[in-house]
């Protein structure tokens, strides 16, 4: 999963702090178009990088018009990304990331948040909204509301993301 923020030139005291941060990034370069400069932090590989991007959005979230993309779509929700990225975090430290999906999903269930059917995603950001699929004739496909609704929440991504 390729990671690219890109931070505008700006007057807050923040930015030296995110550029120092930035430059530990595996790629790294300014932009200039007119007299405007922007920065670009590039993570080929986010998962060789977790701690740094972590730690470079947050930061960097507090910052005017900063742009992240992963896979070359823009993040929308930094809050929700980082939250879906923590979870892919812990969930390749586990012997079955799936297995570890499908617990965090189950806490969905155990709280009665779950409707009386058949699970859609073993994914806690996909049941979290998952009354949003509509199963009527006339309707889309699951498959492509899910990944509607994956995107919304910031996880399409996720390499542990299956769907029906």
């Amino acid at each position: 999963m390729r990671l690219a923020l890109r931070i505008p030139q700006s007057e807050s005291e923040t930015l030296l702090l995110v550029l120092s941060l930035a430059r530990s990034a595996p790629m790294f370069r300014t932009e200039t178009e007119g007299r405007t400069s922007a920065y670009m932090a590039i993570f080929p590989d986010v998962s060789l990088s977790f701690d740094l991007v972590e730690r470079l959005i947050g930061v960097a979230a507090e910052l005017p018009d900063v742009q992240v993309s992963i896979d070359a779509r823009p993040i929308k929700g930094l809050t929700k990304f980082l939250n879906a990225l923590r979870c892919y975090r812990e969930s390749v430290a586990e012997f079955d990331p799936r297995a570890y999906c499908a617990r965090q999903a189950a806490k969905i269930d155990d709280a009665g948040s779950c409707p009386d059917r058949a699970c859609v995603s073993h994914c806690l950001f996909i049941c979290t909204r998952c009354l949003q699929v509509v199963r009527e004739i006339s309707a889309p496909p699951i498959r492509a509301q899910l990944k509607v609704i994956a995107i919304q929440a910031e996880a399409e991504w996720c390499l542990n993301l299956r769907m029906p």
